[in-house]
Parts: structure tokens; C-alpha cells; sequence
């Protein structure tokens, strides 16, 4: 029997509502997880399941309503209150030191300890360490504990937020999009976690824009749109058809399928040729080894590959934001190779980082200035020496509406924003300057369903236009209906390279599993 399976709710809400100025953020939303129970919530950015999270926190008070604990009312202080009780969240945006190793960030704030001399306390490192191991064991995940966390690859990064909470005793665990950085063999893996610490009586909340994802492991499943809770049942009683009209309403949109991108490459010689590419490992990071591909006018190459193997590196090189120690990147017959980033973007590359929070935007600065960046020094923005406030405010406007993003005033801050609609932020910026190569990474990433079709519909019309797109994705399916070609990565090399027309997930799966076997056979 599940621990605590007298209880009926282990965490909850009754009809709570919270509004942010004209925004009616939550509206009367009842929501109820028992005990040893994973229940999905789902629904579009924006939609309400974020401010609902940050209430069940107690980083937010609610205007009105309940939150239920073991079936009580209570009202949580603030996040170490909710630590306390046992309740703890995996962000989307992860919250580790990047200038930690691992294991300190595993046991930051509750270090394993012995007395030293005097006062003095000293960790027990051996203690962390082997705590830390016995979680990966159980996860079937290897970590270098040692390892800086700023460089460690995503997945281990979110495996690490997941076992310092559980090692702090949560009872609930919440959980947005994390399967958003995993590749499916991965995905498996936590979901064999998941399922184990749910049979235990764990209570997961699990928030996800994957509908397959959600039917595969949830229980129950709640779907909120505008706010409000639109449908709430066990999973085995409802679809994907039926959840997806849920979550847009009648007449939403879909994200791409097999064949919606541009129907043929354009021909000629290659706009982007990479060859011998090198670069060495920074901080732990995967190197490159003798990377090679060609990218012609109007093409999409997909790149795929298990989190970690490469393809962060190799969008670093081909932005002029890592400096390669051997190899080429021609574009147009022009060697950028050991240019700086300012080189790559006047020669016509734009690149969209799969780190949006830290890379592609700056959260603390306003819509404005982030999808002006860069756009200062154009004449048309400018009145002699000073900037034109009224023509910085057109352009901006007329940037976010061509990629529809939603927002409420210029100067609110980006981080304001949802996921969705920072991602399209980041593309609104990145297309301003009309490039001809864009270097697109992680696209859809934490994006709702009406986000994720804008993006592809974007990217489909970018190429259709004669746009080049090198495209990495941990999304099979997203590569797959995108793409021409798909290359795939493990270790830092390309192992193998296959006709979109012909891919399956499973065929770039088995190359994506050859990551460790590729150091024997170039050995």
C-alpha cells in the first residue's frame, strides 16, 4: 500500500484565483493530487499552470481559495515552508550553481556533515558522494560528480535537481517539462524513476506540452486554458485528439507533420560548408572531432543526438561563439573560421540558443531592449548620435507581431513572459537583420502547441524563401517533419546521416545509441 493512502489529497487547490493587474492570472481552479498518483497538468503558455505552481510553492499568495495539504487548508509562507512539508519543484529553468560541481550543488543547503576541531564542520564528502550514487543507480543515469555544473549536459543538470530533493525527503514532487531536454532513451529512464517513486507514494505533478508523454506515464491528467480548468479526468478515459482540443479550443493550430516543410532543397553549390571541424572540450564540455556537412540555399539539416554528445559545441562554432582549433566554416566560399560572433551575424548568421533563459535573453531587461538588441546603431534607429526612443518602439512592435508574440507593454521585463513567448521573442530578434543562415537549437523547447506550430511554420518559411537552417533538436519528430537531411551526433563526431523521407525515430535512435562505441572504432 502507498504511504499515506488515507489521505484522499496529498496537494491541492479549492477554488483559487490570482490576478496580476488586468491579468486574471487563475480563475476559481480545484485541483486535486493524491497520494502516490501522477497527475499531468497541460495546457498553452500563458495559460495559468505556472502562476498555479508558484501558488502550490508558496512563492505566490493566492487573492482568493484554498491550498489543500494532506487534506488540510494551509497557507504556505513562502518556499521553505513548502520544502518543509515536502513538497519541491524541478524548474524548466534549472537552479543549480553553474560554478559548483555537481556534488556540492547536490547538497547545497543541507551538506552531510562531522565536527572538526572546535566549532569547525566539515563535510563528509564520502558521505555526499555516496548518496549521490546510490540515486543514479537507481535512476540507471552515470554522473561525473565532480564535474562543473555550468558545463554538464542538461539532462544530468535536471537529474541532479530530482535526487537533491528526493534526499531531502519530498513527499511531492513537481515537475515542469522535464522531459523537454531528454532524448526518448532517456525519457524512458525517468519514467522508470518516476513510476518507481509514484509506487512508493510519491506524489507527481508533472507538467508537460508532450501529449504522448502524458498518456504514456500520467494517471490523471488536467487541462487549463485562459486560467480556468477546462477538463480534469484519469487518463485512461480521455486521447490526444481530446485533450488537444481541450488545450487550443475549436480551430487551434497543430504543430508540423511529416512533410509540411519546404518540399524540396534548392540546388547548386552549398551556402554553408563545414569540414575537418574541430574544437577542444571547455569545462568538461564534449569536443569536436572532424565535423563535417554542406547546407544548401533553401535546405534544412537537422541535427540529432543524445543531450551532451556535441551539438551545443557545434552550434557554439558555427555562431562564432567557441573558436574551433582545426577545421572550416565557409559561407558562401568565405572562411568565418576563428571570426568572433559580431563576424558570423554581419556575414549573415543568426543563431537561437537552447539556453534562452541564459544565452538568449536577458529575463531582467525589458521586451524592448531585448528584441532591439543589436539594432542600435542602425541609421533608422538613430538621430545622429542619439537613439530614436519612437522608432526603437515601431520597430519593436512590428518585430513581435510578425512572430505573434503576446505581451503587454514594451517595457515589461522578458522575463514576464511565458516560455512560448520568449522563444518567439528570441526569434523576432534573430530574423531582424534578415539572415541567411539560421542555426536553430531547440526550437520548441518548453513551447506550448499554438507556439510550437508559429516556430515551425517560421522555420518552414524561412527555407521556402531559400533560408539555410541547421536545425538540433532532442525532438525526433520535430526533425523528422522539418528536414531534409538529419545528421547524427555521438561523441563529438557524426556517426550517421539519413533522408528525412525515410527516417524513422527508431533508425536515428540506434545511431544515437552508438554514443561509447565511437571511441572504440576511431581508436
Amino acid at each position: 500500500m502507498n504511504a499515506g493512502a488515507d489521505i484522499a489529497v496529498r496537494l491541492g487547490t479549492r477554488a483559487v484565483s490570482k490576478r496580476y493587474g488586468a491579468v486574471q492570472a487563475n480563475r476559481g481552479i480545484s485541483l486535486a493530487v493524491a497520494p502516490g498518483e501522477i497527475h499531468a497538468v497541460v495546457g498553452e503558455n500563458g495559460a495559468g499552470k505556472s502562476t498555479l505552481m508558484r501558488l502550490l510553492q508558496g512563492l505566490e499568495q493566492p487573492d482568493a481559495g484554498t491550498i489543500i495539504h494532506d487534506d488540510r487548508p494551509i497557507r504556505l509562507r513562502d518556499p521553505h515552508h513548502a520544502l518543509g512539508l515536502g513538497i519541491g519543484m524541478v524548474h524548466q529553468d534549472f537552479m543549480l550553481a553553474p560554478d559548483l560541481s555537481l556534488l556540492e550543488n547536490f547538497v547545497l543547503g543541507a551538506e552531510p556533515g562531522r565536527p572538526g576541531t572546535g566549532s569547525l564542520f566539515l563535510v563528509d564528502w564520502r558521505a555526499a558522494r555516496a548518496e549521490g550514487e546510490a540515486l543514479a543507480r537507481r535512476a540507471r543515469v552515470e554522473i561525473d560528480w565532480e564535474r562543473r555544473s555550468g558545463g554538464a549536459p542538461v539532462h544530468v543538470r535536471q537529474y541532479v535537481e530530482i535526487f537533491r530533493l528526493l534526499r531531502r525527503g519530498m513527499r511531492t514532487l513537481i515537475l515542469d517539462e522535464p522531459t523537454a531536454v531528454l532524448a526518448p532513451q532517456q525519457v524512458d529512464q525517468l519514467f522508470s524513476l518516476l513510476r518507481q517513486l509514484r509506487d512508493d507514494g510519491t506524489s507527481i505533478v508533472f507538467i508537460s506540452h508532450k501529449l504522448n508523454e502524458v498518456l504514456a506515464l500520467a494517471d490523471r491528467v488536467t487541462v487549463i486554458r485562459r486560467g480556468a480548468v477546462i477538463a480534469s479526468s484519469p487518463v485512461a478515459d480521455t486521447d490526444a485528439e481530446t485533450l488537444t482540443r481541450h488545450i487550443v479550443g475549436e480551430g487551434g493550430v497543430a504543430p508540423a507533420v511529416r512533410g509540411s516543410g519546404p518540399a524540396r532543397a534548392r540546388t547548386g553549390p552549398p551556402l554553408l560548408s563545414v569540414s575537418g571541424l574541430c574544437a577542444p572540450s571547455v569545462a568538461r564540455s564534449q569536443p569536436l572531432h572532424d565535423i563535417g556537412f554542406d547546407v544548401h540555399a533553401g535546405e534544412i539539416v537537422g541535427v540529432a543526438g543524445v543531450s551532451g554528445n556535441g551539438q551545443d559545441e557545434l552550434c557554439q562554432c558555427l555562431a562564432g561563439l567557441r573558436v574551433p582549433s582545426a577545421g572550416v566554416i565557409r559561407l558562401d566560399g568565405s572562411d568565418l573560421a576563428g571570426d568572433d560572433n559580431a563576424a558570423f551575424r554581419r556575414a549573415g548568421i543568426g543563431f537561437v540558443s537552447p539556453d534562452r533563459a541564459h544565452e538568449g535573453l536577458a529575463r531582467t531587461a525589458t521586451i524592448a531592449d531585448n528584441v532591439m538588441a543589436g539594432s542600435q546603431r542602425d541609421p533608422g534607429n538613430r538621430i545622429g548620435p542619439f537613439l530614436n526612443p519612437a522608432a526603437m518602439a515601431r520597430a519593436a512592435r512590428s518585430r513581435l507581431s510578425h512572430l505573434g508574440v503576446r505581451y503587454g507593454r514594451l517595457r515589461d521585463l522578458a522575463g514576464s513572459l511565458s516560455g512560448g513567448n520568449q522563444q518567439r521573442l528570441v526569434f523576432a530578434r534573430e530574423i531582424a537583420d534578415e539572415p541567411r543562415v539560421m542555426i536553430i537549437a531547440q526550437p520548441t523547447r518548453g513551447v506550448d502547441l499554438g507556439g510550437i506550430a508559429a516556430i515551425h511554420g517560421f522555420i518552414g518559411a524561412f527555407a521556402a524563401e531559400g533560408g539555410t537552417v541547421v536545425l538540433v533538436s532532442e525532438e525526433l519528430d520535430e526533425l523528422i517533419a522539418l528536414s531534409h537531411r538529419i545528421v547524427v551526433m555521438a561523441d563529438g563526431r557524426i556517426v550517421g546521416q539519413v533522408d528525412a523521407d525515410e527516417a524513422t525515430p527508431e533508425s536515428i535512435g540506434r545511431l544515437m545509441l552508438r554514443s561509447g562505441m565511437v571511441r572504440d572504432e576511431a581508436a
